[in-house]
């Protein structure tokens, strides 16, 4: 089946176009390319069954169970502002760590039609204070803010590579969201997986949008167990779930 064409409009950078996605959410695709952000099939809808649902971390939610979060790939935003959405609705304390190399601004961030993604329209006005706070290019480095005392966030602005996290305690859920193999091959090998696998939980989860072979093979070579389950109504067929396995033997 063809891609269909979505209707797309400039940002306020050159290199980023505005893409409206199919459930009307907007997400960022990259000018000349085919790197998309999201899923052109919704990018909302994306977001909430590939990483919110398929990681465990709304089910720990609705359990009021602690939670750590790591993101790899910040990109608009949309993960960590939903995800901060439903620790708020069912008051549990949450923690997002989101690594990232190119931390969009707010203006882009507000040309995407934020408050659309949650009805907690306090949690977008003050992250997109926050980040307005900042300089528009934002230096490699660590930026805490804390929306309140249950619900705390930091974004790394570092390479995931040669990131060394200070905080040691384990992540219960890794949402695995680079650009795509093709356009990342560095972010989707044995090597880095192994650094994922290092971070979580033993009961944890890694979720990814991607489900090709290279990509399963690798996640096993760093140590993880996968599945494939379904994808998000009218998007991709199949996503991975990956568990940590039994740690490799000295």
């Amino acid at each position: 089946m063809p891609i269909p064409v979505r209707d797309t409009f400039d940002s306020d950078r050159a290199d980023l176009k505005i893409q409206v996605t199919d459930d009307g959410s907007r997400t960022l695709v990259r000018t000349g390319t085919s790197d998309s952000f999201h899923s052109g099939c919704g990018a909302l809808s994306e977001t909430e069954h590939v990483y919110i649902q398929n990681s465990g971390v709304l089910d720990r939610l609705r359990h009021r169970r602690p939670t750590r979060v790591l993101e790899v790939g910040l990109g608009t935003a949309m993960g960590l502002i939903a995800t901060l959405s439903h620790a708020i609705d069912h008051d549990c304390e949450l923690e997002y760590v989101a690594v990232e190399t190119d931390w969009v601004s707010a203006s882009i961030v507000r040309m995407l039609r934020p408050y659309q993604w949650t009805k907690h329209h306090v949690l977008v006005d003050r992250f997109l204070a926050y980040r307005d706070s900042l300089s528009t290019a934002v230096a490699p480095g660590s930026y805490p803010w804390t929306f309140d005392s249950k619900r705390r966030v930091r974004i790394e602005i570092v390479d995931v590579l040669r990131w060394k996290p200070k905080d040691t305690r384990p992540f219960d859920a890794i949402y695995f969201d680079p650009f795509c193999p093709e356009n990342a091959p560095e972010l989707w090998t044995p090597d880095c997986f192994k650094h994922m696998r290092s971070l979580i939980d033993s009961g944890g989860s890694l979720t990814t949008y991607s489900c090709s072979r290279p990509v399963r093979d690798a996640l096993e070579a760093g140590g993880w167990n996968v599945t494939r389950v379904p994808g998000p109504a009218g998007g991709k067929r199949e996503v991975l779930v990956a568990n940590p396995g039994e740690p490799s033997p000295l």
